[in-house]
């Protein structure tokens, strides 16, 4: 194959790739917008711009795109996890630990959260969505016990890490998800607090005593 044929070539997986992405977007951002249940391939494609010829092309079925659409749900999370603690953490010599948790408390008050949460309600009585779902959340959970040890390296050392990695998440989505019926109503200020008290007391074995590097 000569250059122009090779750059050709690539051209087309770059522009297959782009396609592909955008198409995932706008199932995102049709969940979002107007609900998993409710949520049509009609409705994807005239979100992504795209023909349903290219849909059925990069997604032949219904089942392939929700998988598509979960495995690059779940990417676009850990992404903005690690990019949000990243600049966060910039440059510290220990682990900032309450800008870490307010990092992580913004990024539960967007759209891909907001989606997360539904889709994992959803696959309750969808067979269908719970059959992707399930191994994907198995991947994710542990993807993301790995970026949150990257994000922190000092408070892993600790024999807390484990049990605070769990009571961070499970408070924090806890609170994410009240949020979307209670509102207001929920006590974040007073929940923040206290787990970000909580957090220093736990890792005392490391905090300020074990360098990030």
């Amino acid at each position: 194959m000569n250059a122009k044929a090779e750059d050709e070539k690539t051209w087309q997986q770059t522009k297959s790739a782009i396609t592909r992405t955008t198409i995932l977007d706008a199932a995102v951002d049709c969940f979002f917008e107007v609900g998993y249940t409710k949520t049509t391939t009609e409705q994807i494609a005239r979100r992504a711009g795209v023909s349903r010829g290219a849909m059925l092309h990069h997604f032949p079925n219904r089942f392939e795109m929700i998988s598509a659409t979960v495995a690059h749900l779940n990417q676009t999370r850990l992404e903005m996890f690690k990019n949000a603690e990243a600049r966060v953490q910039a440059g510290a010599q220990y682990s900032r630990v309450e800008a870490g948790i307010d990092a992580y408390w913004e990024q539960l008050n967007t759209p891909a959260f907001i989606v997360f949460h539904e889709l994992k309600v959803a696959a309750r009585t969808d067979r269908e969505l719970e059959k992707v779902l399930l191994p994907a959340l198995a991947e994710f959970d542990k993807a993301w016990y790995k970026a949150v040890k990257q994000a922190f390296p000092d408070l892993a050392l600790s024999e807390a890490f484990e049990r605070t990695n769990y009571l961070t998440m499970y408070l924090l989505d806890g609170m994410a998800a009240a949020r979307l019926v209670d509102g207001p109503k929920v006590p974040v200020a007073m929940m923040m607090g206290w787990l970000k008290r909580e957090l220093r007391r736990s890792y005392q074995d490391v905090l300020g005593k074990v360098s990030r590097t």
